[in-house]
């Protein structure tokens, strides 16, 4: 009771600056599960506090769908925040009367969805989108699935991260002040603070809409709690025993089992039959190839090096060596036929010496 007296004694602007504290305390810096009844019980109390901000702002008419942002008066451009921080927050509630649940989170992821879109919507209005933005956000308002190309869907995040980053450094200034901005800065460098408090939200609140609508199909599929999934040959066992079933353990809400559900085989008897006259083709394996396939990369791998490889070809006798000669021998070979050829190189230079040219001609004829 004292602290709703606390409250009620506050300004607006008062409770929507503890209300923000409140947000960046239990969105960034809490390290309590958030399955937890203290932490759901947290979320709650916050979300009642904003909706109650939200309806005096509604009711007092801060904003129009006609109005300029640079008709918008400084002081009300964070309240348009508040839409921002109700979808943060209902994407993490699943409490309802004071049950924790997953059954209540679809509920409160699509409400989440409704309050990023509407926050989107009023940010529109006012020009603060940029083009692309706010063809997005008319595609999300059809319904109609954004296609983009893995390269484009990587590139586009690697731009908004780089973007956040940015303003995130620049907002640095908010967490630092905190109530001393209007004292420190004039009304324009407030104002472009602010409008960047914006942006930094539109890179959030579009990356949530995403989130939220993949966890909502997650939980479509989910089973219901209770149910049970048996599973056996689809032949049948012969012999009557049947393949384990994995039932999920009704005290557990999050459905888990420590039973192992068992891997579907055929039987000997539908290969081989009596006779031993082979039925079906298959393919003995063992349980270290399965284990290879499980733990493996996917693709089989070289086990040895080029080196290794030409090693082993070597030693098994599937190559031929290439064949080396005997150096030695064939130089001292080479070198005898040297040794003739120079003999009788010299002996035919030692024979015309001895008879000069047209010596045995007996007409004198001598050239």
């Amino acid at each position: 009771m004292s602290n709703t007296r606390e409250l009620d004694q506050l300004t607006v602007s008062e409770r929507f600056q503890l209300a923000r504290e409140k947000y960046e305390d239990i969105a960034n810096n809490s390290t309590v599960r958030q399955d937890s009844l203290d932490y759901q019980q947290r979320l709650h109390d916050l979300i009642t506090e904003f909706e109650l901000i939200l309806q005096i702002v509604q009711s007092l008419s801060l904003f129009s769908d006609n109005e300029r942002l640079s008709e918008l008066t400084t002081s009300y451009i964070p309240y348009l925040n508040l839409w921002f921080y109700l979808s943060q927050l209902h994407s993490r509630l699943q409490l309802k009367q004071g049950t924790v649940s997953l059954e209540f989170k679809p509920d409160y992821l699509s409400s989440a969805k409704s309050y990023a879109i509407e926050f989107l919507t009023n940010l529109q209005n006012y020009g603060i989108l940029d083009h692309d933005q706010s063809q997005r956000l008319n595609l999300i308002d059809k319904g109609e699935e954004i296609i983009m190309s893995p390269q484009l869907k990587r590139q586009e995040k690697i731009d908004n991260y780089k973007k956040e980053q940015q303003l995130h450094h620049q907002l640095a200034v908010l967490t630092d002040l905190k109530h001393d901005l209007n004292e420190r800065f004039e009304d324009e460098t407030l104002k472009a603070i602010y409008i960047d408090q914006l942006k930094f939200h539109i890179l959030k609140a579009f990356d949530s809409i995403g989130l939220i609508t993949v966890e909502l199909e997650v939980l479509s599929n989910k089973p219901p709690p209770g149910s049970s999934t048996n599973s056996q040959d689809e032949n049948g066992d012969k012999d009557g025993r049947l393949a384990s079933a994995t039932t999920t353990s009704g005290d557990d809400p999050a459905g888990f089992t420590t039973r192992i559900e068992q891997r579907p085989g055929k039987q000997i008897s539908d290969l081989i039959s009596k006779q031993g006259k082979i039925l079906q083709p298959f393919t003995i394996t063992s349980k270290s190839q399965l284990r290879n396939r499980v733990f493996g990369t996917g693709q089989v791998l070289p086990s040895m090096t080029v080196e290794e490889y030409l090693d082993y070809e070597l030693a098994n006798g599937k190559m031929m060596k290439e064949e080396v000669k005997d150096v030695s021998k064939g130089s001292d070979y080479e070198s005898d036929e040297d040794d003739e050829a120079q003999l009788e190189k010299r002996q035919w230079d030692d024979w015309k010496d001895a008879n000069p040219r047209g010596a045995g001609n007996m007409k004198a004829n001598i050239g």
